[in-house]
């Protein structure tokens, strides 16, 4: 039976998880970014690891789980990153990924064709030093969290520098190593703001609005938040790396409920690897698996129109997927 998470009138229930380590084809290797392609098409950008570096940008169908291609290699030439930070789409389903090693950002089509390139490194006006998470506004501005900056970079979607905030420190309004980003439906900016423990909401020309700095009063505070993301009702969601769970806010940022991760089931990709390797069934058959169900550095969140939720981990190299109901109601008794 799904388990299903019920807070204020919302319902979060468990639906799926995808993935497995591997360096390329079906699976993933550190899991850092997530964009969602038209229908039901996801990529997700992966980090690879300095004795492996596989960086790529995995593409592959949802509720099908069925993997499509690999785009990118890793490298610095055309059509290479070293280091990914982010993943964004475009309305055109052109794909947008952050390259923190090599500060800059590399564009595709969503069939892998490189496109064009742009970024230097330095602190200047549109100029990178890691850059990380990346979002993209209703008119197809690019948003980037430029990480060892501390500070935000919006640009045209050719490249464009058009407008920054930001400054280190840690008073509201400043940053420290900034690293996810999301934008809500009235063009609002939130930041993980990694080095500080915290998600800021800024408005579009970068004045703070709102600081979450604490789960609850009684829980502890967020440990070195990885992402952002904000539905279409406004309810915030951060990937609390640290802390290994998945915050949700109120939109006033009232603290909604934490998820620590359901996967008690395998992945169709998974169920494959462990098939062929009877040995490792019979060790799993041994074993306390409810450590694998939960979250392991939650890394990045995204959600659709469709309030599907997914939300990849770095460390178990796979994306669970839950789906908020909009339908639900309380249950009512008469005694």
């Amino acid at each position: 039976m799904p388990l299903t998470h019920i807070a204020s009138g919302r319902a979060f229930t468990y639906a799926t998880n995808i993935g497995k380590i591997s360096r390329s084809e079906i699976g993933f290797r550190h899991p850092v970014g997530l964009a969602r392609g038209k229908d039901d098409t996801l990529y997700i950008a992966n980090w690879g690891d300095e004795a492996s570096p596989n960086a790529r940008i995995t593409k592959c169908s949802i509720s099908a789980q069925d993997w499509i291609a690999d785009i990118g290699t890793p490298g610095n030439g055309p059509g290479q990153f070293l280091w990914p930070g982010g993943l964004a789409s475009d309305t055109a389903d052109r794909l947008y990924v952050t390259d923190q090693a090599d500060h800059k950002v590399v564009i595709f089509q969503n069939d892998g064709e490189f496109v064009g390139k742009w970024g230097l490194y330095g602190t200047g006006d549109g100029e990178f030093n890691s850059p990380a998470g990346i979002a993209i506004d209703s008119n197809q501005n690019i948003w980037i969290v430029d990480s060892k900056n501390h500070r935000i970079q919006k640009y045209s979607n050719d490249g464009k520098y058009l407008h920054g905030f930001g400054r280190f420190g840690s008073e509201i309004g400043s940053l420290n190593n900034p690293w996810g980003i999301g934008l809500d439906i009235a063009g609002n900016v939130y930041v993980a703001d990694w080095g500080n423990n915290r998600v800021q909401k800024f408005s579009p020309d970068g004045d703070p609005l709102l600081s979450i700095a604490y789960a609850d009063t009684s829980a502890d505070s967020l440990n070195h938040p990885a992402d952002v993301t904000i539905d279409l009702e406004g309810d915030i969601y951060i990937a609390d790396w640290g802390n290994h769970r998945v915050v949700v806010y109120e939109p006033d940022g009232t603290f909604l409920l934490a998820i620590k991760g359901d996967a008690s089931d395998l992945s169709s990709w998974a169920k494959a690897s462990i098939a062929a390797n009877p040995d490792l069934a019979k060790a799993r058959d041994r074993v306390d698996l409810e450590p694998e169900w939960r979250f392991w550095h939650p890394v990045s969140i995204n959600i659709g129109a469709d309030y599907r939720i997914l939300i990849a981990e770095a460390q178990h190299m796979r994306i669970q997927v839950y789906q908020k109901d909009l339908e639900y109601t309380e249950a009512q008794f008469t005694l």
